[in-house]
C-alpha cells in the first residue's frame, strides 16, 4: 500500500497555485469541475467545486477551491513532505510570505510550513 494522495480546501485558486506549483514547485496536473452533484454526496457541499491537482510523480496533492473555508482549531491536520533542499524552503520561505512554524523539544526540532489558506505542511529533509 502507498499514499496516492492528500486532499485540502483552499479559499483562493490563484494563492493554491502560488503555494503549490509555485513555491512548492508541483506540477500542475489538473483544473477541472466536481459536479453539485459529487460534491453533495460526497462532502455535503451544495454546489460545484474547483479542483486542483498538484504533483510530482506519484504523489499529488488535491486542492479543492471553497471561499468560505476556515482553517480548522486546532490546526493539526496536515502532511509531511521529505525535501532535498530542506533549508532553501525554509530561506525561500523568509522571502514569499510563507508562514514557518518551528517546534522543538530536547534536540529534535519540527518545521511546518502554512500554504496560504492555513494548511500546514510538516517539512523534513529526505537524508
Amino acid at each position: 500500500m502507498f499514499l496516492n494522495h492528500i486532499g485540502v480546501i483552499n479559499k483562493n485558486a490563484d494563492e493554491a497555485e502560488k503555494f503549490y506549483q509555485g513555491f512548492l514547485g508541483l506540477d500542475k496536473q489538473k483544473d477541472h469541475i466536481l459536479p453539485h452533484e459529487l460534491s453533495e454526496e460526497l462532502f455535503s457541499v451544495t454546489g460545484e467545486i474547483r479542483l486542483l491537482t498538484f504533483g510530482m510523480g506519484d504523489q499529488k496533492v488535491e486542492v479543492f477551491i471553497y471561499p468560505e473555508y476556515n482553517s480548522p482549531s486546532p490546526n493539526i491536520p496536515h502532511m509531511g513532505l521529505l525535501v532535498d533542499n530542506f533549508q532553501e524552503i525554509l530561506d525561500k520561505a523568509g522571502k514569499n510570505g510563507v508562514r514557518v512554524i518551528k517546534g522543538s523539544h530536547k534536540e529534535k526540532s519540527v518545521y511546518f510550513i502554512m500554504d496560504f489558506s492555513g494548511n500546514m505542511i510538516e517539512i523534513k529533509p529526505s537524508s
